[in-house]
């Protein structure tokens, strides 16, 4: 996350901790793709799509996008590690469909 200049400046003394601004040590341009694709995905995914939605209800559109962009990111380590391609899990709408996924 860090690499991907997704996550926040931390300052820590004395036992406290204060969050900052996104922090400068990334990959600008890995940044901007992810920060670019986490615009749009909401529209093509009902789960970052139901991230988003979390975040706007608190009231910041930045941190909604970023929210996603780090889903995002999570989602590229999970299919890197795997090694097998990405898919959408939905909830299947039957017992007999649960057993079939199992």
């Amino acid at each position: 996350m860090s690499y991907c200049g997704l996550t926040s400046a931390l300052v820590e003394s004395a036992g406290k901790r204060q969050r900052g601004p996104i922090s400068k040590q990334r990959n600008v341009h890995l940044q901007t793709v992810l920060v670019e694709a986490a615009k749009l995905a909401p529209r093509w995914n009902p789960q970052l799509a139901a991230v988003h939605e979390r975040e706007l209800q608190r009231g910041h559109r930045n941190r909604a996008t970023l929210e996603v962009a780090r889903k995002l990111v999570a989602y590229l380590l999970a299919v890197d590690k795997s090694g097998r391609p990405f898919q959408v899990r939905t909830a299947p709408a039957t017992e007999t469909e649960a057993q079939k996924v199992a």
